[in-house]
């Protein structure tokens, strides 16, 4: 039995797996109360513990800290050039974040054809896998960064002097300040996915499918237009299904 833990920006995930599958629910905290979560205690009845950590120097000695009585091997992942039949194409391999990194091993994984790969947290990432036929691999093409949909409403509440976060909604013609600003976030963000899905599209000459991960993956699925809806999959937790596919190749 294995745990595996999935540091974010905000929040860190775990859980237990065996043989390819997750044993437990999912266990959720804010970063900032891993030092008092069921990690540690969990971590003491597996023979492995696999870590992916987005957030930094500070949450690394937070996580040894919680490890420290534990025996079992901790192991963190980073970036490599190849790793599950996925070619890292990044300019600096070691410099893509991890989460990115597990999100496509997971998606190649799952798919095994060329996707577009979203996460949508904090930030939102969106990645281009291509898979040349009968080839048997993956090629990470590269991808993008935006600002998540909740930063996208900070920076406008915070920067604008009239602009106040309230309740909104999407709608195709906002008639209030509220509406406006949740429908240009998101259109912000369903524009960035269109426009990478149709170099995709035109790379692989064939629709990409499009596989959604992250708090806001539902708001944006549900928001998409109809021809990307069409192509669009919900997959939850693609970091730690790509930890545990990680562990199946190293073991």
């Amino acid at each position: 039995m294995i745990l595996l833990v999935d540091v974010g920006n905000t929040r860190t995930k775990w859980v237990l797996a065996e043989n390819n599958h997750m044993l437990t629910e999912i266990d959720v905290c804010s970063n900032q109360d891993v030092a008092s979560s069921t990690i540690a205690g969990l971590a003491e009845v597996v023979h492995k513990v696999m870590v992916a950590n987005v957030a930094g120097d500070a949450m690394t000695k937070t996580l040894a800290e919680v490890m420290q009585i534990v025996e079992a091997p901790v192991m963190t992942i980073t970036a490599s050039a190849e790793a599950c039949g996925v070619r890292n194409g990044y300019d600096y391999v070691e410099t893509l974040g991890v989460d990115r990194w597990l999100s496509l091993i997971a998606a190649f994984d799952k798919q095994k054809s060329t996707c577009l790969v979203v996460n949508a947290g904090t930030a939102i990432t969106i990645d281009a896998l291509s898979v040349p036929q009968d080839s048997g691999h993956a090629n990470f093409m590269g991808g993008l960064i935006v600002p998540g949909l909740h930063l996208m409403l900070g920076a406008l509440t915070n920067n604008a002097a009239q602009l106040n976060l309230g309740e909104g909604h999407v709608v195709n013609f906002p008639t209030n300040t509220q509406n406006a600003m949740h429908t240009g976030c998101v259109g912000a963000a369903i524009g960035a996915i269109y426009r990478q899905w149709q170099l995709l599209q035109a790379l692989d000459h064939l629709q990409p499918a499009i596989l959604l991960s992250g708090g806001d993956a539902e708001i944006i699925a549900k928001n998409l237009p109809d021809d990307l809806a069409e192509h669009a999959i919900i997959v939850d937790n693609l970091v730690l299904r790509g930890l545990m596919r990680m562990e199946r190749e190293l073991a």
